[in-house]
């Protein structure tokens, strides 16, 4: 049996990170959803996926942005969670590949954001955009630099990342020796060149459509879903997903507890009412 490689966020050069970490994804890809038909599909940035449920219902698409802190991840890497998405959305969920940091810095990711959405929006009534970690602010930058931002319908942010980095979560959950920490965090926002958080935060969307905030209880930035929701007037759903860490949703397919707050998501996504 293969062993996973162990990723040292801190010290590992960038693409040693994305090569683990896009072996660990692999590693998980048979728990996609198998009632969802997956295909390769054409973004304004590049090659993405498109996640087609069998049992497909009415509803705007999703717009999917994934995670991996802006210097690793792809549609790829997010296909099990994405699938369960479309699964118990009854939707159809596209995920978006976009510039990863640090050869591409911020703003560069908020302006693709916009351009990716606003493209993916043509041609569509009414879309819903969604993503996890990094991807959470890649959904509010999109959101507040599309032209057409009356087309979304809702937003969905998943353990999103705003910009803290201190806090009562960081206090309680910072120092882990696995995945996410505060060490790792710094990293991953100078890699994007966002030392000052001023401008990063500047760019997320402050008022539109419904948004649902997800957060894991254990997670280091539980703490940005608090702040977000204090300076922003979307109107906001807060779910708790107690005593999980951040990423848990990559877990649908293979732990009970994940599918069930996956569940609750879908429930979220197909009760936005239509304009």
């Amino acid at each position: 049996m293969s062993v996973m490689p162990t990723l040292d966020w801190v010290n590992d050069p960038v693409t040693k990170l994305r090569a683990g970490y896009a072996a660990e994804r692999a590693s998980i890809s048979h728990f996609s959803a198998d009632t969802v038909d997956i295909d390769e599909v054409p973004f304004a940035s590049g090659t993405g996926l498109c996640f087609t449920p069998q049992e497909l219902h009415d509803g705007a698409d999703i717009l999917y942005f994934h995670g991996g802190g802006w210097i690793v991840g792809s549609p790829w890497t997010h296909q099990t969670l994405c699938s369960w998405m479309a699964k118990l959305t009854g939707r159809r969920v596209f995920a978006a590949p976009y510039d990863l940091a640090p050869e591409h810095k911020f703003p560069a990711q908020a302006d693709q954001a916009a351009e990716i959405a606003e493209k993916f929006a043509a041609g569509r009534d009414q879309i819903v955009l969604a993503g996890d970690s990094a991807g959470g602010a890649m959904v509010l930058w999109a959101a507040g630099g599309m032209a057409s931002r009356y087309k979304i319908q809702g937003l969905v942010s998943l353990y999103g990342a705003f910009g803290g980095l201190e806090g009562p979560s960081h206090d309680a959950f910072g120092a882990n020796s696995e995945g996410l920490n505060d060490a790792a965090l710094r990293v991953m926002y100078g890699h994007l060149g966002c030392e000052d958080m001023l401008e990063f935060r500047a760019r997320l969307s402050k008022a539109g459509a419904p948004l649902l905030l997800v957060k894991a209880e254990c997670d280091p930035i539980a703490d940005d879903n608090d702040w977000l929701a204090a300076h922003t007037q979307h109107p906001i759903t807060h779910l708790l997903a107690k005593d999980q860490p951040h990423a848990f949703l990559q877990a649908c397919g293979n732990d009970t507890s994940a599918e069930a707050v996956m569940g609750q998501i879908g429930d979220w996504i197909r009760g936005l009412v239509k304009v």
